[in-house]
């Protein structure tokens, strides 16, 4: 399996010297590599990077940094942290990173490290018809804590999920208030079937289905007005033309 990957990096030693890494190994081919997070952005959806090779440096102060980038990235993508030191290692595998590699590493170290990826992601291709058979199987509900109980939800009812904070509501076609429960909206994100469910916002995911009206900066479903997120435009705009719009 051959994996389109990424590097940003404020460093550009840094940067050349992943380039020259990566050139090493057959499985991986370099889709681009950036110094700016807001121009990795913009190339990011069109060139279906799987694995991204990030930098963390302690003196970076301005615009977003690392770690604010990676959650910006679909759950598809998977991310080995470059850092200058390993203070911000325990933050970087909260947000479920592969690996996370110091500065100065050398190949052997780096290769470890793509080797892991490379079974993650063999180990997904694996898994996928079977998820898919199981999907057929078995209604499509999820189950979620919320307070002391454990609240079913069938997936068809769900309108939309929204982020506040360590929280996310979940609100429900056939629930009369929004269901509230501890965790991300990236986790969300990744547990939610892609073929339904879209993130339109940095607080928002949507089911597809429920789209009403598309504007340039919001959407509706039903009643309610959704913002539409500059980073997630692009994404939603690709999900809109693949339908026939007269």
């Amino acid at each position: 399996m051959v994996l389109n990957c990424a590097i940003l990096h404020t460093d550009k030693k840094n940067r050349e010297q992943l380039e020259a890494f990566i050139a090493k190994i057959p499985y991986l081919t370099l889709a681009g590599k950036y110094g700016n997070p807001v121009e990795a952005l913009k190339d990011y959806y069109e060139n279906k990077v799987q694995l991204y090779f990030i930098g963390i440096k302690g003196d970076d102060t301005n615009g977003i940094d690392g770690m604010e980038f990676s959650q910006l990235l679909s759950p598809p993508t998977r991310v080995i942290f470059i850092a200058d030191t390993d203070q911000y290692a325990a933050e970087c595998f909260r947000l479920d990173a592969l690996d996370y590699l110091i500065s100065d590493i050398d190949f052997l170290v780096f290769f470890e490290a793509v080797n892991k990826a490379s079974r993650w992601f063999s180990l997904q291709s694996s898994t996928a018809s079977l998820s898919k058979q199981k999907e057929m199987q078995y209604p499509k509900m999820v189950y979620v804590k919320s307070d002391s109980r454990i609240i079913r939800l069938d997936l068809p009812q769900i309108s939309y999920i929204e982020g506040l904070g360590d929280y996310v509501k979940i609100y429900s076609k056939d629930q009369p208030k929004p269901i509230l429960c501890l965790c991300s909206m990236k986790y969300m994100e990744e547990k939610l079937p892609s073929d339904e469910f879209i993130r339109v916002h940095r607080s928002f995911i949507i089911r597809k289905d429920c789209i009403r009206t598309v504007a340039n900066n919001r959407i509706t479903l039903d009643r309610k007005d959704i913002p539409v997120g500059d980073v997630y435009r692009k994404n939603l705009k690709n999900y809109i033309s693949s339908f026939l719009v007269l």
